[in-house]
């Protein structure tokens, strides 16, 4: 059979090829321009995340020059001011550097502002400096914007928060680790014994388990109790509170020590006694005991500026030894010591800490083992003073224990920038 062809018929293929060559270009173009708006918003984005950390670096290396720390921070003292003026100048500048011009001046979204704000979490009040960084920008394009007039337009934004050098865990005198809730006399923070005990400077908090399981009445001065699972809260004054923050190890993060410093002292637990190898008082610096410290009624320790550090051992202090230790001030330098720090074991190292002071022992310094249990007994008045940061920790006796802790004695964390938005 022949087919038959109507002349009205002739040419429709080419009408919708034509038709679909301009639907197909058209997707090509907005493609293309969109590709390029893609790569310019990422580009205004990574500009303003640089000139947002520039500015708080160089706010946070200003504050710590000034001495400008969590204890004395006040959003209205010259040097903070001096922080963010900086901050300002700074971001406006590492802007220009990636061909962006931004000022002072928020309203257009090309701007920058620092400012200095606190927020109260009940447990802990945060005090920070915020550099923001808004950035806006069109992307020139050859078809999209007949259809989408403000699709090629971005604005984009970057915040660096600065906060102040501050202390271990918060400013807590006394912190246990362990998230695990209680189980009997065990996990995290517990106090027991016909003693009170008095904490003063600081708080108490636990990750987990808080509990009284004595006759102790446990008194903090300047600061809250919290804990997750508490037993017996209002045996403490202020009564127990309810937190599920965890502390994270940020902020008990205190590098090791060098012991193979050329001023770095290496020796056992026995020749650390021995007056033959060690004579006393211990002379000021780092001491890098290996296997365990074991002090007995006979035994000796007095040092002043010293850090004791365990990689693998731990510490059994009986309550007849005679001990008198001190932790390095801050200035001058006393590297390869730590600063603040009295004792450390690692988190890796598990062993215990044992503290069975007696009227006359001394103990001025951080005590930091965060993968270790320590206790705190003993039968006369017992004085620690610093902070007690452990995996568990135990408190108590037969008669009253007293931590105290000044925030500007103790190791602080340097003053700290993150990428917040």
């Amino acid at each position: 059979m022949n087919a038959k062809y109507h002349n009205s018929e002739k040419g429709q293929a080419i009408v919708f090829l034509v038709l679909g060559l301009v639907v197909f270009l058209g997707f090509v173009a907005l493609a293309l321009d969109g590709g390029m708006a893609l790569a310019d918003r990422r580009h205004s984005q990574n500009s303003a995340d640089a000139a947002s950390l520039a500015g708080g670096g160089e706010a946070s290396l200003y504050l710590e020059n000034q001495h400008m720390y969590y204890s004395n921070w006040n959003c209205s003292a010259g040097a903070v001011i001096g922080a963010m003026n900086l901050a300002e100048v700074t971001a406006v500048n590492r802007a220009a550097a990636n061909n962006f011009s931004i000022d002072t001046n928020m309203a257009d979204h090309n701007g920058t502002l620092a400012t200095c704000g606190t927020f109260d979490y009940g447990f802990y009040v945060d005090k920070y400096i915020d550099v923001t960084v808004d950035i806006s920008a069109t992307t020139k394009s050859n078809f999209a914007q007949i259809i989408f007039p403000n699709a090629l337009h971005n604005e984009v934004d970057a915040v660096t928060r600065i906060r102040p050098r501050q202390p271990l865990v918060l400013g807590n005198a006394i912190v246990a680790l362990n998230p695990a809730a209680c189980s009997g006399q065990q996990n995290g923070a517990g106090f027991h014994g016909n003693g009170d005990v008095g904490v003063i400077g600081g708080g108490i908090f636990s990750n987990g388990c808080l509990r009284n399981d004595g006759n102790t009445d446990v008194i903090v001065d300047d600061g809250g109790v919290y804990g997750q699972d508490i037993r017996d809260g209002d045996a403490f004054d202020p009564d127990a509170e309810y937190s599920d923050y965890q502390i994270p190890p940020s902020n008990y993060n205190v590098p090791l020590p060098d012991c193979s410093d050329p001023d770095a002292h290496n020796l056992s637990g026995d020749e650390l006694l021995d007056p033959d190898i060690t004579p006393q008082p211990l002379e000021p610096g780092l001491y890098c005991i290996s296997g365990d410290l074991e002090m007995h009624s006979n035994d000796e320790l007095h040092g002043f500026g010293v850090t004791i550090f365990l990689a693998t051992g731990g510490i059994h202090v009986n309550g007849t030894a005679d001990i008198q230790l001190s932790a390095p001030v801050r200035s001058p330098d006393p590297a390869p010591a730590i600063p603040g720090i009295l004792i450390y074991l690692p988190s890796n190292n598990h062993s215990a800490i044992i503290l069975n002071g007696n009227e006359g022992a001394f103990f001025n310094g951080t005590i930091l083992a965060p993968g270790s249990s320590i206790q705190l007994t003993g039968t006369s008045q017992n004085t620690y003073q610093g902070q007690v940061v452990g995996w568990n920790v135990e408190v108590g006796g037969n008669s009253d224990t007293f931590v105290t802790f000044n925030p500007d004695d103790g190791y602080t964390i340097p003053t700290s920038i993150e990428l917040y938005k």
